[in-house]
């Protein structure tokens, strides 16, 4: 069953990105997005708005979409979904 907000993931795993070293940060967030199955999605918060990574992502194979769920002040909630 689908939610309203037309993503397909009912059981959505949630990303904390400051729980990630920064020096490995965008390669690890990258390899999850990389990794979910067509129609899936995963949450991502985010200190600040992640434009850099978003743009990153658009450069993935595959197609990807983002909604944020969540704009600041104090943080950011980014759902990112494999459309194909």
């Amino acid at each position: 069953m689908a939610c309203q907000c037309n993503h397909n993931n009912l059981l959505e795993e949630t990303l904390d990105v400051t729980t990630i070293p920064h020096s490995v940060r965008h390669p690890a967030i990258l390899g999850a997005i990389s990794a979910l199955p067509v129609l899936g999605s995963i949450l991502l918060k985010a200190p600040h708005m992640p434009s850099p990574l978003l743009a990153e992502v658009a450069a993935l194979e595959g197609s990807f979409t983002h909604e944020v769920v969540q704009d600041g002040p104090s943080e950011w909630l980014v759902r990112i979904s494999r459309e194909g």
